[in-house]
């Protein structure tokens, strides 16, 4: 029973420490976005949203009703792994918060931060004004990171979009597809 509530108490405590280092990492995280960002070249109009705090204090409020019940050992780390998941969300979404933007190496929305340099492709460029093709959605731009994984990135209007890709384009010629 003692080993139970020690280990119980080091899960707690670990998930809090983990918690605050993730908020705490906060500042490092902008400078280390914006030291590679270069100039702001297009701001985007993306809602300047506080909801990371909200998300933030919710985790916490998480962590912190994990004690006041016995949920048992899998439902206790699977709370507290949401907790901490959340919090890294806000963590990203605070990063950028305000600077949403196209900037000489990259671009800057919501929980996304994408160098140039590690795009693979924005393939909807490739099919989007085909006859042929239907449901494209003209407020998103879909990329392809060299790693292979996917960003989605959603603009206000399907105007802002159109010029984000022009400037997109005309910072990475690279990205332009193929005719």
């Amino acid at each position: 029973m003692r080993f139970e509530l020690i280990a119980y108490f080091g899960m707690l405590s670990a998930a809090l420490i983990a918690y605050i280092v993730i908020l705490c990492s906060i500042p490092r995280r902008r400078k280390k976005i914006f030291s590679q960002a270069g100039e702001c070249v297009m701001p985007l109009k993306v809602p300047s949203s506080k909801k990371w705090v909200w998300i933030a204090v919710l985790a916490f409020i998480l962590i912190l009703v994990v004690p006041l019940r016995n949920f048992g050992w899998f439902i206790n780390v699977v709370l507290l792994g949401t907790a901490l998941f959340a919090a890294e969300l806000a963590a990203r979404e605070a990063s950028g918060v305000g600077k949403a933007g196209i900037y000489e190496n990259m671009l800057i929305s919501g929980t996304s931060s994408v160098l140039w340099s590690e795009v693979y492709s924005l393939p909807t460029l490739a099919y989007e004004n085909d006859p042929e093709t239907t449901q494209v959605d003209f407020k998103t731009l879909r990329i392809i990171m060299q790693n292979g994984t996917e960003q989605l990135i959603v603009f206000e209007s399907e105007e802002e979009r159109a010029k984000a890709v022009e400037e997109i384009l005309r910072l990475a010629p690279k990205l332009k597809p193929a005719d």
